[in-house]
């Protein structure tokens, strides 16, 4: 618990000193295995951080993950007008508030972004990752997670700079 919050906070502090002409994005995944929301650091830079929230579950049964998080560095590889395609490496976690032990892990996302709205901060998001989690007990759970939704890039204003005389 006090890893996911440490990365969560550490996300949220580089979004903050990562230069970019786009803010933090928001994303909401309605469709694939792994429902729910994202925070991106930037749209525009070619390292960014990505921390989400999924497949909150709050009547489950106990041997099930009630809901999952991750945390990831991505790379941009393909950067053009209206379309990004990126890769990354990142932590996962599956937590349990039925008492039974959280499993952790990897995951490796790969996915596009594209930009078909003349409004060029809001686009269509598609991801596939595969992963692996265990907890201390050697339960071991591995997949191929997909999410599709839409992302929007908050914009900022770019500060006037005066010659200097």
């Amino acid at each position: 618990m006090k890893k996911i919050t440490f990365l969560l906070i550490l996300f949220l502090g580089l979004s903050a000193v990562v230069p970019a002409q786009t803010g933090v994005g928001i994303g909401i995944y309605p469709t694939g295995t792994d429902i729910g929301v994202g925070l991106r650091s930037s749209k525009t830079s070619k390292w960014l951080l990505d921390a989400r929230l999924t497949k909150a579950n709050l009547y489950n049964t106990p041997t099930l993950s009630s809901f999952t998080t991750e945390a990831s560095a991505v790379c941009r590889l393909i950067r053009l007008e209206k379309v990004r395609f990126h890769v990354g490496l990142g932590v996962r976690t599956e937590w349990n508030f039925a008492g039974k032990r959280s499993k952790v892990g990897g995951v490796i996302p790969v996915g596009v972004e594209a930009f078909p709205f003349p409004f060029q901060n809001a686009g269509l998001f598609f991801e596939v990752a595969p992963y692996f989690t265990h907890d201390f007990d050697f339960s071991y759970s591995a997949g191929l997670r997909s999410v599709a939704g839409f992302i929007f890039y908050f914009p900022t204003k770019e500060k006037a700079t005066v010659p200097k005389t």
